[in-house]
């Protein structure tokens, strides 16, 4: 059976940086495959409309570039913010607070989301957060297997 709409797919694979040793950034085990069903919103997802045709033992690879990926770092997600007021609303002491520390917030649709402390400036009082996704503007690799494809169960 072969990765089609209204597939169950297992999938297993590894996501890292496209260049020579380039760090893993995302593993699933053959163990422990993602469950996917293929569906309209799969055919948008470059990742996925990749898988469209494999079956149950396919090994893929293939490269996608930052647009197809995590997205362009765009430095307009980059936003100042008073460095105090930061501190109180995330209840952390602003002595605490590092560069590179990650948050996780609900965002407009009520997904969780998340940002990193991109800079602190202690004398000005500022703090520069970075909305971007952590992997954005990389180019990335992507390797994996097709584990099965069935029938979605019904209920």
């Amino acid at each position: 059976m072969k990765v089609e709409k209204n597939k169950l797919a297992s999938i297993a694979y590894k996501i890292s940086e496209d260049e020579p040793n380039g760090e893993i950034l995302v593993e699933i085990s053959e163990n422990e495959p993602e469950e996917i069903l293929y569906d309209d919103d799969m055919e948008n997802l470059v990742f996925y409309s990749r898988l469209k045709g494999l079956s149950a033992g396919e090994s893929f690879s293939f490269v996608l570039e930052p647009e197809d990926a995590f997205g362009e770092y765009d430095e307009d997600e980059i936003v100042e913010s008073d460095l105090n007021e930061f501190a109180d609303m995330t209840n952390v002491k602003a002595k605490d607070l590092t560069e590179d520390m990650y948050f996780t917030y609900n965002n407009d649709e009520g997904e969780t989301d998340y940002f990193r402390v991109k800079s602190i400036n202690h004398i000005e009082n500022k703090i520069k957060l970075d909305f971007n996704h952590p992997y954005a503007g990389k180019k990335i690799k992507i390797e994996g297997k097709i584990i099965d494809v069935k029938e979605p169960e019904e209920k």
